[in-house]
């Protein structure tokens, strides 16, 4: 399990990136993050949803939305409305 501290290095390539729509293979957002990804990931949308319970998901914390695409194992960072 991934503590939250290793996706700071998430919200911290967010930040720093700043543009408005930013895609990433599901391997690149594990790069980012130093270690794989939960299976989960991979198989469900809800693992990417706009909820600040979810202790991964720190793209909130920064402006983002997450739409995964489960199928290409990609995901779009957009800072659009959900």
């Amino acid at each position: 399990m991934v503590a939250r501290e290793q996706y700071e290095r998430l919200t911290r390539h967010l930040r720093d990136d700043g543009r408005d729509r930013i895609e990433m293979t599901f391997a690149e957002v594990a790069w980012v993050v130093g270690e794989d990804l939960p299976a989960n990931a991979g198989r469900y949308n809800a693992w990417w949803a706009t909820d600040p319970k979810h202790t991964h998901a720190v793209w909130l914390d920064v402006g983002y939305i997450a739409r995964p695409n489960l199928t290409a194992q990609r995901v779009v960072f957009d800072r659009g409305t959900p």
